[in-house]
């Protein structure tokens, strides 16, 4: 998600606390251990490690993932007072790669047929994004703070990916190193199934005493209404951030991921 399809509240003044409950397959993280500042406690998910590894071909037919615990039924339309259609996210590890699967439950995927070389096609298409962070993404420091990095991927598997300079400074030049995705539509919706090496988070600093900060989100978008250009855009969150209008930028939309060895 970036601003041109989004309302922007400004800063969050809670520090990481990241809301509606939905615990996956995790227990409490230890604030020690932990690289976040908490003053609540923080939704996060075990990414569990698995000597398997995952063909990245969008199916998530491999025996592995059945042996995957789900985010499943924490995500929820933040912003409006009605159910989410269901949108199942699973991830682990191998000690070299980090695999992670969205099955999305919609009824109307909508997927351009041409890619723009800058990426902005997926501005107007369903997807589902992950962001990962180091540090703060909204409270700057007197040392500055650090770059904070986001995918988003069609049901093509196509790619937006992107670091994020405070304050909201986007730079679709980047490339996550490594990144390999892969999207399928279904007869109820889509699948996207990606990879990424474990050395390209740890050249980043985003895994921190075997944590890093995470967002989860989906952009679920409908045809435009009569009359009108635009798609009708409604947006899912694993985190309740707490703001009053649509935000991913902000600390309390993240949660964190815990990386068992």
């Amino acid at each position: 998600m970036k601003k041109s399809f989004r309302l922007f509240c400004g800063a969050a003044t809670g520090i990481f606390t990241v809301g509606l409950v939905g615990l996956g397959a995790a227990g409490a993280v230890d604030a020690g251990a932990a690289t976040v500042c908490n003053q609540a406690a923080t939704p996060h998910y075990d990414v569990v490690k698995r000597a398997d590894k995952a063909a990245v071909d969008g199916k998530l037919d491999e025996k592995v993932w059945s042996t995957v615990a789900a985010l499943s039924g924490d995500f929820h339309f933040p912003w409006d007072a009605k159910e989410a259609p269901l949108t199942v996210f699973k991830a682990y590890h191998d000690s070299t790669d980090f695999y992670f699967g969205f099955e999305v439950t919609d009824p109307q995927v909508l997927v351009e047929k041409d890619w723009k070389p800058d990426e902005s096609t997926v501005d107007a298409e369903d997807r589902v994004e992950l962001f990962f962070a180091g540090g703060s993404v909204d409270k700057p420091t007197p040392k500055g703070m650090p770059k904070y990095y986001a995918i988003e991927v069609d049901p093509s598997g196509r790619v937006h990916d992107y670091s994020i300079e405070y304050y909201r400074k986007f730079d679709s030049k980047w490339k996550l190193e490594g990144l390999e995705t892969k999207g399928v539509k279904t007869e109820t919706g889509y699948t996207v199934e990606g990879k990424i090496p474990m050395k390209s988070l740890e050249a980043l600093e985003l895994i921190q005493n075997d944590v890093m900060r995470t967002g989860v989100y989906r952009a679920e978008f409908s045809a435009p209404k009569q009359g009108e250009k635009d798609p009708v855009m409604e947006w899912i969150s694993w985190v309740d951030p707490k703001t009053p209008a649509p935000d991913y930028h902000v600390d309390s939309s993240f949660g964190a991921f815990r990386f068992l060895k």
